[in-house]
C-alpha cells in the first residue's frame, strides 16, 4: 500500500471477501518495494517511507487476524521485525536533529554523538537488509503469502 493508496472494499461483501480480494495484491506490492528498500543503495528517506508502509499494512492486516486464524502470526512478527530495525534508524535520525542541534559543532560530544549515532543507523539498516535477504524473502515467500491470502477464511 503506497502512500495515500486507499483500499477501496465492497460495503456489500464480508470482511473475509473483501481480504481475499484486496490483500494479495497489497502484499504484492509490498514485496516489490521492500526490495528496493533492502537495497544497499536505498536512501534513508525511503527507508523511512518504506517503514511507514511496513507499519499501515501490518495494522490492516491486523484487522483481518479473526479471518485467517494462527498462521497470520508468523508473518506479522516478520514486519514487526522490519518495524524494529527500521524503527531504530529513524531513531537515530531523530534523535540526531534533536540532540545535535544544541550541541556546539565544535564539542567532542557533538562529534561522538553523530558518530554513534550514524554507526548505529548503519548496523540496524544492514540487519534489516540481512532480515530481509535471509528471512523474510527467501525463494518462494511472496507467492506463499499471497496464496495465504487468497485463500478462503472464516
Amino acid at each position: 500500500m503506497a502512500k495515500g493508496d486507499a483500499i477501496k472494499w465492497d460495503e456489500s461483501a464480508s470482511p473475509g471477501a473483501n481480504a481475499r480480494r484486496r490483500l494479495p495484491e497489497l502484499v504484492r506490492s509490498y514485496y516489490e518495494e521492500g526490495r528496493k528498500a533492502a537495497d544497499g543503495d536505498a536512501a534513508p528517506d525511503a527507508l523511512h517511507e518504506f517503514r511507514l508502509r511496513t507499519k499501515r499494512l501490518r495494522y490492516t492486516i491486523e484487522l483481518f487476524r479473526s479471518c485467517y486464524g494462527p498462521g497470520l502470526e508468523r508473518w506479522l512478527a516478520g514486519l514487526g521485525r522490519i518495524q524494529n530495525h527500521l524503527g531504530a534508524i529513524s531513531d537515530c535520525a531523530t534523535t540526531g536533529r534533536t540532540c545535535l542541534a544544541v550541541l556546539p559543532q565544535d564539542s567532542p560530544d557533538h562529534e561522538r554523538l553523530a558518530s554513534y549515532l550514524d554507526q548505529r543507523a548503519a548496523r540496524e539498516a544492514a540487519a534489516f537488509r540481512r532480515y530481509w535477504r535471509n528471512e523474510f524473502d527467501q525463494p518462494g515467500e511472496a507467492r506463499r503469502w499471497e496464496i495465504y491470502f487468497r485463500r478462503r477464511t472464516k
